[in-house]
């Protein structure tokens, strides 16, 4: 094995353009997705806080292209049988040389595992705003079970059908203001191909009870690859469809992320 003066002049290579991408995105944030993912920021629950910062780029296509650069933090706290998540990010993109346009989301979610852990209980509470979908604001409320249909060491299925209340308000119109009931069903699954490889794949159906044939879809698929303890490189592709978006938005977006993740 080489030691660190053997490999002093690739270590200077890696770690110039390195720190020079962590500081470039460290200015930059990022959201674009109708439906928040919080299974991939789950943390496998240990007694105090953990968390971690994902620093990424990203290239969305839609009516235009945009190209963002973004951050995201997540802090949780787990003790006994409660368990505390708190995710934020806030953004800036850039529609092919046009305004920058602002974007963010905060949502806090609390999970309660009365037993094995089979069923756990889940709160929660978001707020979110999306210039580009003209977005000007989301506010959510729900709950519900949370079951592990499946788990070994390298693998785990998680099945959720929530409930939620959603209220919207588009482009400052008090007018387009809505208020509605909807399911928010997600499954879940996570496998480790090894130490250093993890793979995850989260769908969520946000269907509205009073129609039904309006509904949110949203599949977001991602690899991890381990550089130490503290460093990933992460790969993620998401596809969101709204079968009723914004008159001039398009029903189907879509995503390709990557970015650096820092754990602690």
């Amino acid at each position: 094995m080489k030691n660190c003066n053997q490999c002093s002049h690739s270590c200077k290579s890696f770690t110039a353009p390195l720190t020079l991408s962590i500081l470039l995105l460290a200015f930059s944030f990022n959201l674009d997705a109708q439906l928040v993912n919080v299974e991939k920021s789950r943390k496998e629950a240990r007694p105090g806080f953990q968390g971690h910062i994902d620093l990424n780029m990203m290239l969305t296509k839609n009516t235009k292209q945009i190209f963002e650069a973004g951050t995201s933090a997540l802090l949780q706290y787990t003790r006994d049988k409660h368990t505390i998540l708190l995710l934020n990010n806030i953004g800036l993109m850039r529609l092919e040389g046009d305004n920058l346009i602002n974007n963010g989301f905060q949502h806090l979610r609390y999970n309660f595992s009365p037993g094995s852990g089979f069923a756990v209980l889940e709160i929660f509470t978001q707020h979110q705003y999306n210039s580009i979908r003209l977005l000007q604001r989301r506010f959510l409320l729900g709950g519900g079970p949370r079951f592990r249909i499946f788990e070994s060491g390298d693998m785990g299925i998680y099945i959720a059908p929530l409930v939620m209340y959603e209220q919207e308000l588009l482009n400052d119109d008090d007018n387009s203001r809505t208020d509605k009931f909807k399911g928010d069903l997600y499954v879940s699954l996570t496998y480790s191909l090894d130490e250093r490889i993890n793979f995850s794949h989260t769908t969520y159906y946000q269907p509205d009870f009073a129609i039904m044939k309006e509904f949110r879809l949203s599949s977001e698929t991602g690899l991890e690859l381990k550089f130490n303890e503290s460093f990933s490189f992460l790969v993620t592709y998401n596809l969101a469809y709204d079968s009723d978006p914004p008159a001039g938005i398009p029903e189907l977006f879509y995503t390709l992320r990557n970015g650096i993740k820092y754990n602690f």
